[in-house]
């Protein structure tokens, strides 16, 4: 008989369940681990009830998210009756395009790890401990120990394989001594305002609308269908919110292409592998040079509007961001949220949008390959335009930032260079922007950071790496092992990391959903 292969996997949100699900279709003899810090496992952090409200909504569409055992929207056709009127869902217009709140996903995830459980093989066995937290994980010899704690009590546990998936890094961030200060906006349930009924939120992304809607749900109450949209403060004391960023400048409104993508014909992976075997010298800008004949071919009239005289990943995100400030207001805001309900109607696709959004998964696949330099370059002056690009938000989130501007009780200000916020006297004052107020509370909603995995905090398998630039891939590497952490020479012991946090170095488009699945499927096809 052949030995049973016991694997750990430390994080129960969706990267585990897809790690599980891949895991499940080989036909290998194992036994799987499942460690969850928190009491359900499945949904994760950025989808789970405990996290968030019922009003924060998630921006990836149904049709987006990879399918587990079931369809998102296939699970929401089948639901029982009850969920479906909790979140105004009608059964017979459910929608593979549908956006829906971030709770609902999380069920999904939940749901169906319960039935990749109860679907298991005869040789394979599943145990999922929630309430687990990993302290350490300890190369040992050929295998690893793990050393955990379950309500209290700690236990070391033998494996042969492990595999990190952790998610958010949120847990112990809003364990600070200042008074008002949250470090970040999970979860949501736990945010009071002070008695001046007011909050300013760091960051204008999802993450930040999502905060300011499930703070104003709280003082109040939106009311009318989601183009006609108000809100209606339910306390005697103003309700006061302010957005600040770098820039000021809010997510466009979701916009209408085609689905499944149509792939690129210039600006290809297969091209951009070519690219990176002739060597890691220039390696971006040999492929930036392509980017832009893609570009150039999609839509020359975007790259005339944009002027940029020499065609360089500087001066190219100086331009774009340029032109997503000259978009800032309130009215901005609105005749964008129309515009991308006329393109939807009209089913017309804004081509350099769409161009965008296909080409950061390309530039995707040679992010882990570039020198430090060229890293450095990528990650200060196109990333941003792609997270701007990409990340667009859900139409009903504009309507509600809309509402709520609308009712007086939201603003947003760019901090730009010299815009600060202070903290004294039990307020954190805000200069910024031809504007100066205070706020008895802070709230940092700027979303997920890069981490090491020394930033995760397990001691002993810091101590045995072999590298810093654990996720930096090599020519000749496989692709099934570039989740594999390099050990020094004392460890062979079989340890993944596909931590979200982790990833974010070298993979800096893994916070969604189909980054989790693609490298749970990696990690299962190294094992």
């Amino acid at each position: 008989m052949s030995h049973t292969k016991r694997i750990a996997v430390v994080g129960g949100g969706p990267t585990a369940v897809y790690t599980l699900k891949n895991l499940l279709q080989k036909a290998t003899r194992s036994h799987i681990t499942i460690f969850e810090a928190g009491p359900v496992a499945g949904c994760g952090i950025p989808y789970s009830e405990l996290h968030n409200s019922a009003d924060m909504m998630a921006n990836i569409t149904s049709v987006e998210i990879p399918p587990v055992l079931v369809s998102l929207s296939d699970w929401v056709r089948s639901a029982d009756a009850a969920v479906l009127k909790r979140f105004g869902i009608a059964r017979d217009k459910v929608s593979d395009r549908d956006f829906y709140p971030r709770v609902l996903i999380g069920a999904y995830y939940s749901d169906q790890l319960i039935r990749l459980v109860q679907d298991c093989g005869p040789w394979q066995t599943v145990a999922i401990e929630t309430n687990t937290r990993v302290l350490d994980i300890k190369p040992d010899g050929n295998r690893t120990t793990v050393f955990v704690d379950k309500e209290g009590k700690r236990a070391r546990r033998r494996f042969d394989v492990v595999i990190m998936a952790t998610g958010h890094m949120t847990e112990a961030d809003n364990n600070a001594s200042v008074g008002g200060l949250y470090r970040s906006p999970y979860p949501v349930q736990d945010i009071e305002l002070g008695r001046d009924c007011a909050a300013l939120i760091l960051g204008s992304s999802l993450s930040a609308i999502d905060a300011a809607v499930s703070i104003a749900s709280r003082y109040g109450r939106f009311e009318g269908e989601e183009q006609n949209l108000s809100y209606k403060p339910l306390s005697d004391k103003p309700l006061r919110i302010v957005m600040a960023s770098r820039k000021g400048t809010v997510p466009d409104a979701d916009f209408f292409y085609p689905i499944p993508e149509e792939p690129l014909m210039i600006f290809t992976p297969a091209r951009l592998d070519l690219l990176r075997k002739e060597g890691q010298k220039g390696l971006l800008a040999k492929a930036f040079k392509l980017f832009k004949q893609q570009l150039a071919s999609d839509d020359p009239d975007f790259l005339d509007r944009l002027d940029v005289k020499r065609f360089t990943p500087e001066s190219f995100g100086k331009a774009y961001l340029a032109m997503r400030k000259a978009c800032q207001g309130f009215d901005a805001i609105a005749e964008n949220l129309e515009q991308s309900r006329r393109d939807y109607r009209a089913r017309r696709v804004i081509m350099w949008r769409y161009t965008l959004m296909r080409a950061h998964e390309v530039f995707g696949e040679i992010v882990p390959f570039l020198d430090r330099k060229d890293l450095a370059r990528f990650r200060r002056h196109l990333a941003p335009v792609f997270a701007d690009a990409y990340g667009c938000v859900p139409h009903l989130s504009i309507q509600r930032l809309l509402a709520l501007h609308g009712a007086n009780c939201l603003d947003v200000v760019a901090l730009g260079e010299t815009g600060t916020i202070r903290y004294g006297s039990g307020v954190f004052a805000l200069a910024a922007d031809g504007r100066a107020e205070s706020f008895g509370t802070l709230i940092d909603a700027r979303g997920q950071n890069a981490a090491s995995i020394s930033d995760l905090g397990f001691t002993q398998l810091d101590q045995a790496l072999a590298t810093v630039d654990q996720l930096k891939r090599t020519s000749g590497q496989s692709a099934d092992d570039q989740f594999r952490l390099q050990l020094d020479d004392r460890s062979a012991s079989d340890i993944f990391c596909i931590s979200i946090p982790v990833m974010m170095e070298r993979y800096p488009f893994a916070q969604g959903l189909v980054a989790c699945s693609e490298a749970a499927e990696a990690v299962a096809a190294a094992i």
